[in-house]
């Protein structure tokens, strides 16, 4: 079995460090399981000042990680598609199994 290109690698790098900070993993659990949340929702779930949050949330796009759309003046986060529910869920399940 032969190696991805060096590129693809280097997605899998960034997309891992995007999501290497407790409150992008509590916005992609948040989403996992609760599906699409407002930037106001996730929040209070995170425990982050707004500014915090608009930073965690803008991480998460940039890295494909989840998307927006705007309904009137609240802006509503999803995942981006379900790979990243897998991701979330695949990531979990395995860190219960080794006890946390």
């Amino acid at each position: 079995m032969s190696l991805p290109e060096p590129e693809l690698v280097d997605a899998a790098v960034q997309l891992f460090a995007a999501a290497a900070h407790r409150a992008r993993v509590v916005v992609l659990v948040a989403l996992s399981r609760r599906g699409p949340m407002s930037a106001g929702e996730l929040q209070e779930l995170a425990g982050l000042e707004q500014t915090a949050m608009s930073h965690q949330l803008r991480t998460l796009r940039e890295a494909n990680l989840i998307s927006s759309r705007r309904e009137g003046r609240r802006v509503i986060y999803a995942l981006q598609d379900e790979h990243v529910a897998r991701i979330v869920e695949d990531t979990l399940a395995h860190v219960a199994e080794e006890g946390g």
